[in-house]
């Protein structure tokens, strides 16, 4: 089968559209930018994942996959190039977690170098220093610098820059290569450098780039440090600061680091929660009963859940068609799809699972930098919603007891396991820099978001999709059952809860109006829309707010316990909103109430929006 008319159509008009920037490429990027078409940028990148979109419809034939896929390509190099010689200034904002941009447009090597210089400059502060430690700047000159990426566009070129920086201010630099954002997290407290610089936009399509900075215990910097370098690299972006990019060379100071190898041997040797071991004996047991899937979309996590596993373990793995691995291959992408470990991306693992007849099945897929992970089985598709509370009560059953900790849009499923069993909760807000002083004090033994996020006590200070990985092959071993079955079991003891989430774009605003515009809209949301004892009609009934949580956006939770949630996301131009509708026994109507929230809470947030939009 072939395009319809109107894609084929398309396809042409933005085939044209390449040609006239490769012609004028050959001239020179100044003169791509003199012909006009500098502000199509944007255009380029948003028409790289339509063609994207139209990649993945079953509909489309082979030959026109590879046309788009070419045009993809087309695209890609000449944003690289661009990227290269662009000069343009941007905003940097350090949001949850890190620095994000699109490549080509905001995110460049010359921003890149200002950037890392900015990072340098911090590190030189008593802020910083007093957070690692030190008592000055050579000191974390000797401890060094932990660099990686994950294997988006461009990453090595972006790592180099970075490198080039590090040099130029004579700090030794640990060099993992392509690297999970867990592992880093690991191998930065394991080297005991003064920090990390992680180059990755995490689950953000193809067109995004991103710097995350780590300080020495491994968590995501915290406001404190965030804010001297977004002070300290928006004077080099302003032009109040010289600046002339380093170009030295950083091969004396640099150490190749084998990633995969220290991290396995950091779990086999400190891990709290997880006998590797163990895990490797259950699953060498059951090995003609089990068929684990494996999705790395083409991230960093490729080879690691290999190396964890041993060599010897996974050659009778495959010789007993246990274990399968997709999306191994380097595709900058993502064969056209969104990288994030979400319901549609999660079908064809589903689908793949109830072809097989073994008694325990597992999939997982891991995003680019493997910090998010999400579950199924052959009967069902698990977030992180809901395997928090399988993971938790997992720990429980092991005898591993403590505090839980999670986000204020994350489900209240698990906290409720914590709070009859008498341990402790911490409900934050979102980004995984806020769980640091709970699981580093270990006050808390788990701590999960709802994007899919997870860390244990004794793991890392991010979140981690290996940890993910390992606590699902735990919580299977433990129970001899399948996700499924235990999660099922912890309803019919728990509750039921349903927890769903929607958003909204905003398009066509730049950085710095996105983070104006937004702050008037939460403000709006937090003070002047509703009150404790107010009503929320929700699907025809009036639901009466008990209690407003403002710790992260608006939280309204009703006197059933169900909430709705409302946030601006903090890396990207959209706002979020999330519920969850809870209930002492299963619903039929599920998809019905669900509806009924998500409607109720776009209503809210256009009000709001309407308010400030005045």
């Amino acid at each position: 089968m072939v395009m319809n008319t109107d894609k084929r159509e398309m396809a042409r008009k933005i085939q044209q559209k390449i040609n006239q920037a490769a012609s004028s490429r050959l001239n020179s990027v100044n003169t791509y930018a003199q012909d006009g078409l500098q502000d199509n940028q944007i255009f380029l990148w948003e028409t790289a994942k339509e063609l994207g979109g139209i990649m993945n419809d079953q509909e489309v034939s082979e030959q026109d996959k590879t046309l788009c896929r070419n045009l993809i390509a087309e695209i890609r190099t000449f944003m690289g190039i661009h990227a290269e010689h662009n000069t343009d200034s941007t905003t940097v904002i350090f949001g949850t977690s890190g620095w994000r941009g699109i490549i080509g447009q905001d995110f460049t090597l010359l921003n890149v170098h200002k950037v890392v210089r900015a990072i340098i400059e911090m590190m030189q502060t008593p802020e910083f220093l007093g957070t690692v430690g030190f008592d000055h700047f050579d000191q974390v000159k000797e401890a060094g610098i932990l660099v990686f990426r994950d294997n988006r566009f461009m990453g090595n070129v972006f790592k180099a820059a970075a490198m080039q920086e590090l040099a130029a201010a004579g700090i030794r630099i640990y060099d993992a290569g392509e690297c999970p954002t867990g592992v880093g997290s690991a191998l930065l407290r394991e080297l005991q450098a003064a920090g990390s610089i992680n180059f990755t936009p995490s689950h953000n399509p193809m067109d995004y780039a991103g710097i995350k900075f780590n300080p020495a215990d491994g968590g995501p910097a915290d406001k404190n440090l965030t804010t001297i370098i977004e002070e300290k690299a928006n004077r080099y972006m302003a032009g109040k600061a010289d600046f002339e990019k380093a170009e030295t060379d950083y091969d004396a100071l640099r150490q190749l680091i084998n990633a995969r190898n220290m991290f396995t041997d950091f779990v086999e040797q400190k891990s709290v929660v997880f006998n590797l071991q163990h895990l490797r004996n259950w699953l060498r047991d059951n090995k003609h009963d089990l068929f684990l899937l494996i999705d790395n979309m083409h991230g960093a996590s490729r080879g690691y859940i290999e190396a964890l596993l041993g060599d010897t373990l996974m050659t009778e793995l495959r010789a007993a068609a246990a274990v399968q691995f997709i999306n191994t291959n380097d595709d900058f992408a993502f064969h056209g799809v969104k990288p994030e470990p979400n319901p549609q991306n999660q079908k064809q693992l589903m689908d793949l699972l109830k072809q097989n007849e073994r008694r325990f099945t597992l999939a997982v897929a891991l995003d680019p930098d493997a910090d998010r992970i999400r579950y199924a089985d052959a009967h069902m598709d698990m977030d992180m919603n809901r395997f928090g509370a399988v993971a938790y009560a997992t720990l429980l059953k092991q005898g591993i007891t403590g505090g839980l900790a999670s986000t204020a849009p994350s489900s209240d499923f698990a906290l409720e396991i914590a709070r009859r069993n008498g341990q402790q909760v911490f409900e934050t807000a979102v980004g995984f820099k806020h769980f640091r002083e709970v699981l580093s004090s270990q006050k808390a033994v788990m701590a999960f978001e709802e994007s899919d996020g997870i860390s244990f006590i004794g793991h890392t200070l991010e979140k981690c999709a290996l940890a993910g990985f390992l606590a699902a092959i735990q919580a299977m071993a433990s129970r001899q059952k399948n996700l499924s079955e235990i999660y099922l079991d912890l309803q019919k003891n728990y509750g039921f809860y349903y927890p769903g989430k929607a958003g909204t774009e905003v398009k066509g605003v730049s950085v710095e109006k996105w983070q104006q515009y937004k702050q008037y809209v939460l403000q709006v949301l937090q003070e002047r829309l509703l009150a404790t004892g107010d009503s929320v009609s929700i699907g025809g009934a009036d639901k009466a707010i008990l209690d407003i949580n403002t710790i992260d956006g608006l939280k309204l939770i009703f006197e059933d316990k169900s909430w709705i949630l409302l946030r601006p996301s903090g890396t990207e131009p959209k706002f979020r909103y999330y519920y969850e509708i809870v209930s002492n026994q299963a619903l039929q109507n599920a998809e019905k109430h669900a509806s009924a929230y998500e409607k109720a809470a776009a209503e809210i947030l256009q009000k709001a929006r309407e308010i400030v939009d005045r």
